[in-house]
């Protein structure tokens, strides 16, 4: 490398050396402000929508006291539940009527309510259980449900009917004014409950529910009836029961939730009022009416509230906005395809969508923070969240925005260093190209004898008439053109021994690499012959197979089967490391299994594992090793396959009708740990058709797909699922297909052993 280029070399390397600790030191601190600015504008995003939120609980509160105090809800109360009781004394001579009720009644839940009821559910209902159990009701449901059309927003608008009876009066005399009220509160519907017999006595929208009880048929176990049950339950607190979101029947098994209190006449209950509060309300307040940027959430930000049960109490913003992409990310992520089928049918993630995250977590522990996590999508997200407790409700609310979006100034701020230092470095370029050319233009002189001096030319006359550092240089070559001249002789003898001395220690190394690699494939031949073969697990599992992929030669993984008289034994098991160390643990292990059950001859599994930690701790932990295995054995009962097992920090798992079991198993070593306590000794029921899997870390630990993330366990308990349909040399390709696409160009991290057994 010429002066010249090294003096440019110089100031190019200084120059993007000081661009580069710029940006970074730019890039850093722009990224640090950000993040605390964001999570100030998510603080304040959520306390907003918080207080909100509680200001519009606290509202109906207010509005349901109000009203339930009002003398004409009270007179409404008395009438209606009057009214009710007296109908059937007021039809009793209709002959016939009973069979025309029934068929009217039967004809609304055939071709009207059930049709729609199953658009809204993945679980087929019947009409059974929806009739009403009275005659009173049956009547009211006949008057003002079935000869109405069919259609609630024809109902609703019904102040009094042809007919003559007293709560048809009561009902002319108060109907509209109620419906005037919830219409201007936005109420989804309005209840007067009996609070004697637990009949709903009366309700604006005469949905299914009007007129049945709360105490018994399909209603009886529903929000509803826990939010009166409760009122009656605390009928001295002068204050409102709310109730959490569950889907509601009536309500075409939409998410409904209830505020209630009693109403009360002189002091004495007489009634209970219930509100039914829509989730569009919260809704709109929670997504903004879905203008999240205009409060700053951007385009990916959004604020909702969670349950005590870890799922959603509003809608998810990708969902309104990109119903087809969300449903997409779900089933990327593992969540369930049933799951997906309801959100689907539903178009609703209320009650539907677990939000089971770092933050959830500790929102519902009652703790206040700003942090970044991976979100209920399974992406980076900056999040601020605090727990509410809303009439004795533990929600959470979040505000969230993606890391990617939150960040994004900063990214673009670094793009702009980059710009600017590529220009600043260009014209450092160019002015170092001239200084060093008029720095190196005596060296290039000097140069020349120096290269000739090269080509063996050792009569090269050497100018030299400077004073300076490069007449130093100049008289420095003269001397070493006569070394030269002294020692060229003697250097070719020289070089030619060495030449020799270098192809010897070639040779041996390249004999010694040979010798380590032949080593390594003979250890691996070893290790095969102890590991279980083909022919010997197909007599006892017939309908199996066994994905054994080594990250080296030789593995620390293993599994390992032999047989008593009585008893099938097979093992899978992951062994203190790999490659070497982990395949001599490997061999190891296996001896003190195969000593433990055929030489000791016990029978139990846990017992073997017992025996196989006591050998490791007495014959490794002398030399201060704490070396040992994870793993599973399974014992089958030769005469009645009678399954059990011991099972070390690795569980096993059933997939049975389309769904993953996990068994349990103990968090704990065999070999030294934090705990050393005696193994359990596990049973399995198998039933025919279930898959029995037992697998190591190796496949969840590994890196890959797009982003380079580990696998993780879900995924793969979502595949082993999806592929348990194949028969068993098919799970074992597709498994193994899938590995390897999962791996890509990544290296592989770890022994990778799965066991599966179908049934």
């Amino acid at each position: 490398m010429k002066i010249g280029f090294k003096l440019t070399l110089t100031f190019f390397i200084i120059s993007i050396a000081t661009m580069l600790i710029a940006g970074i030191i730019s890039y850093r601190d722009a990224k640090e402000t950000l993040q605390q600015e964001t999570f100030k504008k998510l603080t304040a995003i959520k306390e907003i929508k918080a207080s909100q939120v509680t200001e519009y609980f606290n509202q109906i509160q207010n509005q349901l006291l109000a009203f339930a105090e009002s003398p004409s809800t009270i007179e409404a109360m008395k009438g209606f539940k009057t009214g009710f009781n007296t109908l059937n004394s007021e039809f009793s001579n209709r002959d016939a009527y009973d069979i025309h009720r029934h068929n009217r009644i039967d004809d609304f839940l055939d071709t009207f309510f059930i049709p729609q009821l199953n658009d809204h559910s993945i679980n087929i209902i019947n009409k059974k259980g929806l009739r009403p159990l009275n005659i009173n009701a049956l009547l009211l449901q006949e008057f003002y449900i079935a000869n109405n059309h069919f259609s609630s927003n024809n109902r609703i608008n019904i102040d009094s009917l042809p007919q003559k009876f007293y709560y048809n009066t009561i009902h002319k005399k108060h109907h509209h004014v109620i419906r005037s009220f919830m219409k201007r509160f936005g109420y989804y519907d309005i209840f007067f409950i009996d609070n004697e017999t637990a009949n709903i006595v009366y309700t604006v929208y005469k949905e299914i529910d009007f007129a049945s009880s709360l105490n018994a048929g399909a209603y009886r176990n529903t929000n509803l009836a826990k939010a009166f049950n409760t009122v009656l339950q605390n009928d001295t607190l002068n204050k409102a029961v709310l109730v959490d979101f569950e889907e509601y029947i009536p309500s075409y098994n939409h998410p409904a939730s209830f505020m209630a209190c009693p109403i009360k006449e002189k002091g004495k209950i007489i009634g209970v009022l219930a509100f039914q509060m829509p989730i569009d309300n919260i809704n709109n307040l929670m997504t903004n009416n879905n203008k999240w940027k205009e409060i700053g959430l951007g385009l990916s930000g959004e604020t909702y509230l969670v349950g005590e049960d870890y799922t959603l109490r509003n809608q998810s913003r990708f969902l309104i906005e990109d119903s087809v992409g969300y449903y997409k990310l779900l089933k990327e992520i593992g969540v369930g395809s049933l799951k997906i089928n309801k959100i689907k049918n539903s178009k609703n993630t209320v009650g539907l969508q677990e939000v089971k995250t770092q933050g959830t977590k500790e929102a519902l522990s009652g703790k206040t923070d700003n942090l970044i996590f991976d979100d209920y999508r399974g992406i980076s997200v900056l999040s601020s969240f605090m727990p509410l407790n809303l009439f004795g409700m533990k929600w959470i609310i979040l505000s969230e925005i993606d890391e990617e979006e939150a960040f994004e100034p900063a990214l673009e701020l670094r793009n702009k260093i980059i710009k600017a230092s590529i220009i600043i470095v260009l014209f450092i370029l160019i002015l170092s190209f001239f200084i060093s050319k008029k720095v190196t233009k005596p060296i290039k002189e000097l140069e020349f004898d120096a290269y000739e001096l090269a080509k063996g030319n050792l009569d090269v006359e050497i100018t030299n008439d400077r004073t300076d550092e490069i007449g130093s240089l100049a008289s420095s070559f003269q001397q070493m053109q006569q070394a030269i001249k002294n020692l060229i002789h003697g250097l070719e003898d020289k070089v030619a021994e060495r030449t020799q001395e270098v192809v010897k220690q070639k040779d041996i190394i390249e004999h010694k690499q040979n010798e380590i690699i032949d080593s390594l494939n003979y250890a691996s031949k070893i290790q095969s012959t102890l590991l279980a073969n083909e022919t010997f697990l197909n007599k006892y599992l017939p309908n199996h197979f066994i994905l054994f992929k080594p990250k080296d030669i030789v593995s620390g993984d293993f599994y390992f089967a032999t047989k008593t008289q009585t008893h099938f034994y097979i093992a899978v098991c992951d062994s203190t490391g790999h490659g070497v160390p982990g395949a001599m643990m490997s061999i190891l292990n296996m001896a003190f299994l195969n000593e433990a059950i055929n030489q000791h001859k016990l029978i139990k599994p846990n017992e073997i594992f017992n025996h196989v930690r006591s050998r490791l701790i007495k014959n490794l932990s002398k030399y201060g090793g704490q070396d040992g295995m994870d793993g599973i054995l399974f014992s089958i009962e030769i005469s009645s396959n009678k399954i059990c097992y011991a099972a070390a920090n690795n569980a096993p798992i059933i997939i049975r009708n389309g769904e993953v079991i996990e068994l349990p198993c103990d968090k704990m070593p065999v070999g030294i740990g934090l705990k050393e306590d005696t193994f359990n000794l596990f049973d399995v029921e198998i039933k025919n058709g279930d898959m029995l899997i037992a697998y190591t870390d190796g496949f969840a630990d590994q890196f890959g797909g797009p982003k380079g993330k580990k696998l993780m366990y879900k995924p793969l308990k979502q595949q082993l699922l999806n592929f348990s349909v194949f028969n068993v040399n098919e799970q074992k390709q597709k498994l193994n297909l899938y590995f390897e696409n999962w791996r890509g160009n990544n290296d592989q991290v770890d022994d990778v052993c799965i066991l599966g057994i179908k049934f």
